[in-house]
């Protein structure tokens, strides 16, 4: 034997014995096994979904023939469905030493690269594939896949229909570019592609499971689900399409029937966390608490990095029991131990989002409301210090510590604003904004199925800490944009909010749509993709950023001495000395027709005040009257004063005015990362 060739034999037997380790129970050969027998097993078992014991299959053909490329490529292709790509790769090159570099193993390498994220050293894959196989379809789906990777849909699209030319009848490009049509939207073009597509599915579990999910997409529950069951029926342990139709059985509300796909999808495997998620929202709907609370619990074990799960358990908590429940308190000291690791991390905004979630969930905590009242203290808002600390001297939680903060606080505020007005006995009560949030479905499907009401919840919780909100109690769930116009609406809300989520396996995008109550007008459409940890928390701490960013400062007038008056916006308001604003009599501000702010007439101006000393939550300004009569009430309006329009310079000619501009159809933003990982599953 050359060295050469032991070398080669050293290596393979190298790569058998961890091929062994990756699967510790496949038994060993049976005596005088064949391996083409124990192969075309394998093989059987991989149609049919049975992975797991394909893997035996294969290993064990390898234990008897070490040098058997084609195993090696079928073991690669287990552990690519298997989400193992580094796995993959290595067994592809262990098949190029004992076998031929066929287009469809350089292919197999190409995407399991991509999968690793080697986007290049993928492209340069498909690139050979093609070379040797110029009509390759893997390869050029492969092609397809990079460029919507890197945001190029077009390329995709031409590369896709280039394929149907040669095999017009494949339903992966078909599909491919019903999806991509459809993020373009396009919907013509996506009825057409995916009517085509339909016609060569039969028997194709990921093909049916695709068109099944874009039929959901397009409200046709009824075709939706019989394509997840035909998925099911043609793969009976397909995840996806197993957790789709039990989330459409779930939006019909056949509780039952949900149920029972969710029970056999955690039969077929008890860490599935899309199962699992699912069906804590399952045995909510239905009314079972206890088996709700495990389903998430188990889920919140399984993946302690899984937000939703968490904030699904938090929220069935806090509608299902009462503010002293124990169960509260646990759940409520997992955030604050979070917030505690922010504060030493000096992450304090994170750290407020983490106490102010804990407070919701339980909001008698001593220690979390302490810890919180110092981080206020720390951001230099000592009146709402004070008011955390008498919070929790008013349900006896008060020790001499606590005690002795309130005596030296209620000293030190002494000569505040409020102090001197003596604020909060009859003074009017504030008008802050009132918003409703709902949602729009269908949620993170088929991640987290549902996921859009449990982040509307959290959102609107969220909602409930910020100075100058009052959210609606609930979030629910509406059809459409009509149902929660006319909800809001009716409700006599001046904002509301729906809310809509897409989800891939590593990214979330978040999505807000702020309109006026009134009119049902947009104001503004916010937009918060957010990739690895905490992403759900950030991506709500964008969408209530951008609430504030589109809401101007709306306060009331509660008290006045002579040219002095007393108004309910501070610090927390964004407010500083020096700043202007305007005094309107009373019920003549309103949100503006198209939703772009506040609107008022001049003549219901009373007064210009101007402030001189602040709060955390008030301001003492100097009035300045507007007309000869004093009009200036309490219960009246305060705006900011609008900046006034600089006056042209001397000499200028005013400006001609410019045509006007064609409308341009508005291009929606598009989250090409949530597309590609559709379209690669379909591989």
């Amino acid at each position: 034997m050359t060295r050469e060739a032991a070398s080669r034999s050293a290596v393979a037997a190298v790569a058998l014995a961890l091929a062994a380790l990756a699967a510790p129970l496949a038994a060993q050969p049976a005596k005088g096994a064949d391996a083409k027998a124990l192969y075309d097993s394998g093989l059987s078992l991989l149609a049919s979904g049975e992975t797991y014991r394909a893997v035996d299959a294969f290993t064990e053909a390898l234990a008897v023939n070490p040098a058997y490329a084609d195993a090696w490529a079928a073991l690669a292709r287990c552990q690519y469905d298997l989400g193992e790509y580094e796995r993959a790769v290595a067994f592809v090159k262990e098949s190029y030493r004992t076998g031929p570099r066929s287009p469809s193993l350089v292919t197999l390498e190409g995407f399991a690269l991509v999968g690793l994220g080697r986007l290049e050293a993928a492209r340069a894959a498909f690139d050979e594939a093609l070379a040797r196989l110029p009509n390759d379809r893997d390869a050029r789906f492969g092609l397809a896949l990079l460029d919507l990777r890197t945001g190029k849909p077009r390329d995709a699209k031409a590369r896709l229909s280039a394929s149907l030319k040669s095999a017009p009848r494949d339903p992966r490009a078909l599909l491919s570019l019903a999806l991509i049509s459809k993020a373009e939207g396009r919907v013509g073009e996506t009825a057409a592609y995916l009517a085509e597509a339909l016609k060569w599915t039969s028997g194709d579990a990921d093909a049916c499971y695709a068109a099944a999910a874009l039929f959901a997409e397009q409200g046709d529950a009824v075709e939706a689900a019989r394509l997840a069951g035909a998925a099911v029926e043609a793969r009976p342990s397909h995840a996806g399409a197993r957790g789709l139709l039990a989330s459409l059985y779930y939006e019909s509300g056949a509780l039952d029937e949900a149920r029972s796909v969710l029970d056999g999808s955690l039969r077929y495997d008890r860490s599935d966390p899309q199962a699992w998620f699912l069906l804590g929202l399952v045995e909510a709907q239905a009314g079972r608490r206890a088996e709700a609370e495990y389903a998430l619990s188990a889920l919140a074990a399984l993946r302690p990095d899984d937000e939703l799960a968490r904030i699904a358990l938090e929220n069935l908590v806090m509608d299902a029991t009462g503010f002293e429940d124990p169960s509260r308190a646990g759940l409520a000291a997992w955030r604050f131990a979070r917030a505690a690791d922010f504060e030493r991390r000096l992450l304090y905004g994170k750290a407020i989002a983490e106490y102010r979630r804990g407070l919701s969930v339980d909001p008698y905590a001593n220690q979390g409301r302490r810890r919180y009242a110092e981080l206020l203290r720390g951001s230099k808002l000592p009146a709402s210090y004070l008011s955390e600390l008498r919070f929790l001297s008013e349900l006896g939680k008060a020790d001499r510590a606590l005690s002795d903060a309130i005596e030296i606080y209620d000293s030190l505020l002494e000569g505040s604003v409020a102090r001197d007005w003596k604020a909060g006995g009859g003074a009017p009560p504030s008008r802050p904004y009132r918003v409703a949030v709902f949602s729009v479905g269908p949620g993170g499907t088929p991640y987290h199925a549902g996921s859009d009401m449990v982040i509307a919840r959290y959102l609107r919780d969220a909602l409930a800490f910020e100075p100058g909100f009052s959210p609606e109690r609930s979030a629910p769930r509406v059809p459409g944009f009509s149902d929660a116009f006319r909800l809001a609406r009716e409700s006599g809300a001046d904002y509301f909010v729906l809310v809509g989520v897409a989800e891939t396996e590593r990214d979330v995008i978040v999505s807000a749509e702020l309109r006026a109550a009134r009119t049902g007008a947009l104001a503004a459409r916010i937009e918060a993709p957010r990739s690895g940890n905490d992403r759900v928390a950030l991506a709500v701490a964008r969408i209530v950023g951008g609430i504030r960013e589109n809401l101007e400062p709306r306060g009331t007038l509660l008290e006045r001495k002579g040219n002095l008056a007393l108004v309910d916006l501070g610090r927390v308001d964004g407010v500083s000395e020096g700043d202007a604003f305007l005094v309107v009599r009373a019920g003549a501000v309103s949100v503006r027709p198209d939703g772009s702010g506040l609107a008022w007439n001049d003549a219901d101006v009373v007064a210009r005040i101007v402030a001189k000393r602040l709060d955390d939550e008030l301001f003492e300004g100097s009035l300045e009257r507007v007309g000869f009569f004093d009009r200036v009430n309490p219960r009246d309006v305060v705006v900011r004063e609008p900046p006034k329009p600089e006056p042209p310079p001397p000499g200028d000619k005013p400006a001609a005015k410019p045509a006007a501009a064609q409308p341009q159809p508005e291009v929606p933003t598009y989250v090409w990362s949530a597309l590609f990982e559709r379209v690669r599953s379909l591989y």
